[in-house]
Order: C-alpha cells, then structure tokens, then sequence
C-alpha cells in the first residue's frame, strides 16, 4: 500500500473577512480559532479472516467529516467502514477528511489478491429454457411492453409508447454485501427506460412498480440511445446505485424484489428490442 497524493485547503468565508474590514482589523486576523493546516492520513487493513474486506480507519487528528471512495464504487461517510471487493485486482481508495483547520486529501492503493467467495441467490437469471418459471410477469396498466425468454435472452420490446416489468423475489441479510450484475444488449432506443428496481415493496398487479430504482438505461439521462452491449451496472446512468459497480448493503433483513421495467414514451425499445442475460444477484459467502 502507498500514499498516491496528499492535498490540504483552508478557506475563510466572505462573511468573516467583511466582519474583519468593518471592525478594521487586518485579514490575518480572521484567522483566529482556527485550527492548523490538517494532514490527512488513514489506515486500510483487511477484515481477519476475509482479505476480500478491507477496514478504512480515519487517523487524521481533528477530523469531524469523512469522504471515502473508491475504484470499486463504494461511497461513505463513516469515520471507520469496511469496504467490500468482489474482484481481484488494485484499487486505489480516496479519503478526504475536514477539520477546524479546513479539509485534506489522500489515497492508498490496496491489492486484492483473489476474487471473494459469493452464491448468486437469483434464479433462472441464465435466461435459458425453463427459466420462466422463476420470473413473474408484472402488468403495471396500460399498454405491456413485450416480454418474453427465449434463446438464452429475456427479451423486451415494442412497437411505440408503453411499459411492463418482470420480478423475482429474493431474501437478503444484514452483514452481508450484494453486488447486481447483467448483461443487456440492443441496437438503440428512443424516449425509452430499461430500469432495475431492488425494493422490500410488494409488486402489485394492474399498478406501475416505484422504489428504489437501483440502476436503469435512461435515453433522457444520456444513456440507451445508441447501441449498447455490457454490463448494466457499468453503463447504467441512472438510479442510486449508478456508481457502486453494483454493489450494495441491506439494513434489514427480509424478503426484497428484484423489478425489471421497460418501455417508452413517444419512442420505442429498438429494433431487436433490448435483451438481458447472464443476471446475477451475488452474497457475499
């Protein structure tokens, strides 16, 4: 592991540096109270017994706020958090810390040595034959979007505005990491939404599914518009899980939904439609 920058930054506000012209006192003297110029510094070591998870320790003296980021997608405020990696390789891990004194930057890289032992908890997410029978069809009112399995693919389409989804329920813990992926394909559409939801809430039919949209194609957002053929949580450009790589966490323990939606709205899906395979829900072993 190395330190690949160190940045640090002090600002005084407008408001103070008029305060100190009213009062004539000179601009070094806004200054006052605050602290030194902070040096940012952290610790990453893995979690005993799972070198998969790495545990990001803040030890910059003075710190009072906490950003981390990394390659893998990962997100937090904590002072103290472990970040799981589902893949080998190197990562780098970016730390910004605030204190009185004003915010400092620094980063390690860290080397995954192997890819971290999951079970996919989906089912049928291989799309070949005889994998309907894990999927639920959702009318979600108005005009369906074609949905249909068939040669390895689930395969949405239409010929104009509407709109349709495809469920399967799965039971989640707490403690443990997820990471979504899936394989989607298509020629390009127009006003159109390819949407993954991850939600406790139940899907209804006859009613449009809403919740946390975790990741989608949005041709409105800048994606889906032209030919597209990967990973949906590298290309999706929507959704709140839109920079995780896919990766998420639970807070609760229970039955959740994964929600596939698709249609459009003064557009259509593509030629072809869009196809979706190789869908995996992985946990964490």
């Amino acid at each position: 592991m190395n330190f690949q920058f160190i940045k640090h930054t002090r600002t005084i506000s407008m408001a103070a540096l008029l305060a100190g012209a009213a009062s004539g006192c000179t601009p070094e003297s806004s200054d006052k109270g605050l602290g030194p110029l902070p040096t940012a510094s952290f610790t990453a070591e893995p979690l005993n017994g799972n070198p998969n998870k790495i545990v990001v320790k803040n030890t910059t003296q003075g710190g009072f706020l906490f950003e981390w980021t990394d390659d893998a997608g990962h997100k937090s405020k904590r002072e103290t958090d472990t970040l799981s990696f589902f893949q080998a390789g190197k990562y780098k891990i970016q730390f910004t810390v605030f204190t009185s004194g004003g915010y400092a930057k620094t980063a390690k890289e860290i080397t995954i040595a192997q890819n971290a032992e999951t079970q996919d908890i989906l089912q049928g997410g291989n799309m070949e034959a005889g994998s309907e029978q894990f999927w639920t069809v959702l009318n979600t009112g108005g005009t369906q979007t074609g949905i249909k399995i068939e040669n390895g693919k689930m395969v949405f389409s239409n010929t104009g505005n509407s709109n349709g989804a495809i469920y399967q329920k799965v039971t989640v813990k707490t403690g443990k990491s997820y990471v979504f992926s899936g394989h989607v394909q298509g020629s390009g559409a127009t006003n159109s939404w390819f949407e993954v939801y991850i939600d406790a809430a139940v899907p209804k039919q006859g009613s449009d599914y809403s919740g946390n949209k975790f990741i989608s194609l949005n041709t409105w957002s800048g994606c889906g518009a032209v030919a597209f053929d990967n990973d949906l949580a590298k290309i999706g450009c929507d959704g709140s899980g839109k920079d995780k790589n896919g990766i998420m966490t639970f807070t609760k323990a229970g039955d959740i939904y994964i929600v596939i939606k698709a249609g459009s709205s003064g557009g259509t899906l593509g030629a072809g439609g869009i196809n979706f395979d190789d869908v995996k829900f992985l946990e964490e072993k």
